[in-house]
């Protein structure tokens, strides 16, 4: 088992991200996954923070935040 990495429509499985932080991970992933600096985390579709530690068939997505209006 591994850990689904995503950002929008790309995406990568990784058997090496379980037991790495999601700022590891990010690191690894930003260039090949495009994910942006500033994107919020989510874990099994919760939200997380950048020192949460991945597990075997975590779902890991990069979500670009929401403008605001005002």
């Amino acid at each position: 088992m591994s850990v689904q990495v995503r950002f929008g429509v790309n995406s990568v499985s990784s058997g090496d991200a379980a037991g790495q932080t999601v700022e590891e991970v990010r690191e690894q992933f930003s260039s090949a996954l495009h994910i942006p600096a500033d994107s919020q985390v989510r874990i099994n579709g919760a939200s997380a923070n950048n020192n949460a530690i991945l597990m075997e068939g975590d779902s890991l997505e990069f979500v670009q935040g929401q403008a605001k209006n005002g």
